[in-house]
C-alpha cells in the first residue's frame, strides 16, 4: 500500500471539519455551496475567445507548445537572444507534476 497522499489528506480533513465557512481550495477544483464545479469566468471567457477564433482543441506536441516555451524562456533568463539560442525547454504537466519532473532532472 502506498503512503497516503498529503494533497488528498486535505481532502479528507475537510470533509471532517464541520465548520460551515469552510473553503476546500487543495484538489484544484472549485465546488459551488452544493458541490458542483464551479467554472471561473475567466475560464468560460477563455472558451469563448477559443471558439470565436476558431482555435483547435489538438494536444500539443510532446515537449509543448513551441510558442508558449518559448515565452517562457525569455520571462526566465529575459530576451538576450544569445542566451536564448542556448536553452533547452520542454512544457511539463502543470502543479505538482511540472515540479516533480523539474527536480527528478535536477537530482
Amino acid at each position: 500500500m502506498a503512503p497516503v497522499d498529503p494533497i488528498l489528506g486535505i481532502n479528507d480533513a475537510f470533509k471532517k471539519d464541520t465548520n460551515p465557512k469552510k473553503q476546500l481550495l487543495g484538489v484544484g477544483a472549485y465546488r459551488t455551496d452544493e458541490g458542483k464545479p464551479y467554472i471561473l469566468p475567466c475560464v468560460t471567457e477563455a472558451e469563448k475567445r477559443i471558439l470565436a477564433n476558431k482555435m483547435d482543441h489538438e494536444y500539443a506536441g510532446i515537449d509543448g507548445i513551441p510558442t508558449f516555451r518559448a515565452k517562457a524562456s525569455a520571462v526566465a533568463f529575459g530576451d538576450n537572444k544569445d542566451i536564448l539560442s542556448r536553452i533547452a525547454n520542454c512544457q511539463s504537466l502543470s502543479g505538482t507534476g511540472a515540479l516533480r519532473v523539474g527536480f527528478e532532472f535536477l537530482k
